[in-house]
């Protein structure tokens, strides 16, 4: 099969599926009503929390208490990497001043383009308005 009509079929298909969806999804659903039952409600919240506590299977104190430290890691996670970490963060956090200009210039001309646009209307509007002259009486002879 050559590349354009594979192509074309892959289409159809996409648009046959995305029409299929739409259909669905456009089709008014129905569910079952939940009524909660108030009793039940209130008798659950006054029953309280149930506490879940914490296996201690082949967990012995002492041992958990002491903190084991690997010393290979402690080499490459020390003062230097905390350090390095710290400066990457706060040269990520300090906004490029183009980018700044370039935003505060985009806001001011969209702001010029505004007022621009709002002049034109008004002298739309007041060219619009006709005045008639005043009608001329007509003296009797």
């Amino acid at each position: 099969m050559t590349g354009k009509r594979l192509l074309a079929r892959t289409g159809w298909a996409m648009l046959a599926g995305m029409i299929v969806f739409l259909m669905i999804s456009a089709v008014q659903s129905q569910a079952t009503p939940i009524r909660p039952d108030l009793q039940k409600m209130i008798k659950q919240s006054e029953q309280g929390r149930q506490l879940f506590i914490p296996a201690r299977a082949g967990w012995a104190e002492p041992a958990a208490a002491a903190i084991t430290v690997n010393p290979l890691l402690e080499s490459l996670g020390g003062e230097k990497l905390r350090h390095d970490l710290r400066d990457e963060l706060a040269t990520i956090a300090t906004p490029d001043p183009w980018i700044a200009l370039a935003l505060v210039t985009l806001i001011l001309l969209m702001r010029k383009l505004r007022s621009i646009e709002a002049q034109k209307n008004r002298a739309r509007a007041a060219g619009l308005v006709l005045e008639m002259p005043a009608p001329e009486v007509q003296r009797a002879a």
